[in-house]
């Protein structure tokens, strides 16, 4: 879905009589569809969220506007394409509360921040900024291998902080690619004041004035990008779990339930009361959710016969779980939080997948 599509005369929902059982019937309704059957598109917040992004790409010259759409789980670009990701569960309001009180919590900020970091992919990959040789002195060799675990330095001033503040920590590091991700989401962000946020960061700054000098003074990113292509994307249409079953919706706790709930509590910390409103410790609902596909093609290719929609219908019973409960990872403890997770998570899909697959 284009942004251009999404530019029409935005949709007004009529409020219905205060009547509490239509509301119930239409709630019902909505969880016991298939979400390959719903007809979404782009509403309420994530409209807002869209059109100020697009907003911000024009002010700074670019016209040209990557294709967002809405498909499968978080936030990500399609390898060298245009194409962006959008959760479907973002879609409109009322999907938009429900992943917010059974997965884990999206602010209308890092919704923002995530369509700027994706974004800059979109235009790195569009305007093929990544084979220019400044480029690569800038930011690193563009075809290093890509890795899903890394370990950065806490203290480097050579990168910028912009999902850090997601509980993404340190993601400039992780690789050339999102180094520049997240330098041009800071560029991009009319509120985050880079030259003087970053004015004693002496690299990182210059990634920032060279990202500066090659859009606004260069024009590198006006007009039409030699590189359209799409790449894979995968739409919210290929979903064929029930809303319901997508965000494990329960009254009642089952016994593998409890179980999965005491091993993750041996696994994560709780964040204290004085804690729950900040942002400085990770999710570990967020964190499941960042290491999702990882976990999935390990166990599934460890795991003979076993369905990926099942182990990940799995997983978010954990990340469901972990949200209840406001287990978080302390930072200095991830890799290892991630083998514990790992090895967890594998004995129960090999325990019970039996049971999570319906047999």
């Amino acid at each position: 879905m284009s942004l251009a599509a999404l530019r029409t005369k935005r949709s007004v929902l009529k409020p219905a009589a205060d009547d509490s059982v239509a509301r119930e019937v239409g709630l019902q309704k909505l969880l016991s569809s298939r979400i390959c059957d719903l007809t979404l598109k782009v509403e309420d917040v994530l409209f807002d969220c869209l059109a100020e992004v697009t907003s911000e790409l024009r002010a700074r010259g670019i016209t040209f506007i990557p294709a967002y759409y809405l498909g499968d789980d978080d936030f990500w670009t399609a390898d060298r394409s245009t194409s962006i990701n959008v959760p479907w569960y973002l879609a409109n309001a009322l999907l938009w509360q429900l992943v917010n009180d059974h997965l884990f919590e999206y602010s209308r900020d890092e919704v923002m921040m995530y369509l700027r970091h994706e974004t800059g992919h979109a235009i790195n990959y569009a305007f093929e900024l990544w084979k220019r040789n400044d480029w690569a002195q800038t930011f690193g060799e563009f075809r290093r291998p890509y890795r899903d675990v890394y370990n950065p330095n806490p203290w480097s001033r050579d990168y910028v902080r912009y999902l850090h503040r997601a509980g993404m920590y340190h993601y400039a590091q992780k690789h050339p690619d999102e180094d520049f991700a997240e330098t041009f989401a800071v560029w991009l962000d009319p509120s985050s004041r880079w030259r003087r946020r970053y004015k004693d960061w002496q690299v990182a700054l210059a990634k920032l004035e060279y990202l500066d000098r090659i859009v606004d003074v260069e024009g590198l990113c006006r007009g039409t990008p030699p590189n359209h292509r799409l790449g894979t994307r995968v739409g919210y249409e290929t979903i064929k779990e029930t809303v319901a079953d997508y965000f494990d919706i329960s009254h009642a706790v089952d016994p593998d339930l409890a179980e999965y709930r005491r091993d993750l509590l041996e696994i994560f910390p709780r964040r204290s009361e004085r804690a729950r409103s900040s942002q400085n410790a990770l999710s570990a609902a967020r964190f499941i959710q960042q290491h999702q596909r990882m976990l999935v093609d390990k166990m599934g290719g460890w795991i003979g016969k076993s369905d990926r929609r099942v182990i990940g219908r799995f997983l978010r019973q954990l990340q469901a779980l972990c949200t209840y409960e406001h287990l978080v990872v302390p930072e200095n403890q991830r890799n290892d939080k991630l083998v514990d997770l790992t090895i967890v998570a594998t004995w129960h899909v090999l325990d019970g997948i039996h049971r999570l697959s319906g047999e």
